[in-house]
C-alpha cells in the first residue's frame, strides 16, 4: 500500500501521465493519502488564481481516494520521531537543541506527520521531497519516487 505525498498527489490531479501509469500498475485500491496531504492540496486550490476550478478538481480526486487520519498512536510516534530527529540533526548543546525548530534541520513538520502515518500503518511513502531520506537516517521506512 502506498501513501502519496502532496507532490505526487498534486501531479496526479494535474494529470501527470507517469503518476497515472504507476497507479494503474500498482492498483488504485493500493493508493491513499494522509489528511495532511488533503489539507495541503486544499490550500493550493484556495490560494490559486483558478480557485473554483481547482477546488472542483481537488474534491473530485479526494472523493476517490483513501485518506488516513491522524490518531493518538500516530501522535505518539510523531513525538518520539521528532525528538530523535532533533537529537540526531540538532545542535549538540542542550540549550540550543531545546530551542531549535524542526524546519531548521531541513525537515517539514507536515512531511514528518506523513512519515509517521506511513510508519504506523506500514505504508510506502511516495515522495520526491528531500526531507524523507533525511528522516530515513533516523528511522527507516519504505520510500519511493515515481518521477
Amino acid at each position: 500500500m502506498y501513501l502519496l505525498d502532496t507532490n505526487h498527489f498534486s501531479r496526479l490531479i494535474q494529470g501527470d501521465f507517469a503518476i497515472r501509469q504507476k497507479i494503474t500498475e500498482v492498483g488504485e485500491e493500493n493508493i491513499a493519502i494522509s489528511i495532511i496531504t488533503s489539507g495541503e492540496v486544499y490550500y493550493m486550490a484556495y490560494y490559486s488564481e483558478r480557485r473554483q476550478e481547482n477546488l472542483r478538481r481537488v474534491k473530485t480526486y479526494l472523493s476517490g481516494i483513501g485518506i488516513y487520519s491522524l490518531s493518538e498512536p500516530i501522535s505518539d510516534l510523531y513525538g518520539e520521531f521528532k525528538a530523535n530527529l532533533i537529537r540526531h540533526y540538532g545542535p549538540k548543546d542542550r540549550e540550543k537543541r531545546r530551542k531549535i525548530k524542526i524546519d531548521a534541520i531541513g525537515i517539514s513538520d507536515n512531511d514528518l506527520w506523513i512519515a509517521c502515518t506511513a510508519l504506523h500503518h506500514g505504508l510506502v511513502v511516495v515522495s520526491k521531497d528531500k526531507d524523507f531520506p533525511r528522516m530515513q537516517q533516523v528511522h527507516n521506512f519504505p520510500l519511493e519516487s515515481w518521477f
